[in-house]
């Protein structure tokens, strides 16, 4: 079973998919930074971000999860 992700919807060719991939790790590091900031705000507010730091290994566990489940479909 091949899965068809939206750059195989859109026929996107070699040179979109790179820019696709790379908008993509742009907004990842974007994210990043902003969920940092976030967390040094708070620190500086005296607050405790643990909320934001407790979402790191869920959205870590989230990924996983879903990698597994398209691992075990893939096959």
């Amino acid at each position: 079973m091949i899965m068809k992700n939206e750059m195989d919807a859109m026929n996107f060719d070699e040179r979109q998919r790179y820019c696709w991939l790379a908008a993509n790790r742009v907004t990842l590091i974007f994210v990043g930074l902003v969920w940092i900031g976030l967390i040094i705000r708070d620190l500086i507010n005296q607050d405790p971000p643990w909320l934001m730091i407790a979402l790191i290994p869920v959205f870590a566990l989230v990924r996983f999860i879903a990698y597994r489940i398209y691992l075990r479909r893939s096959e």
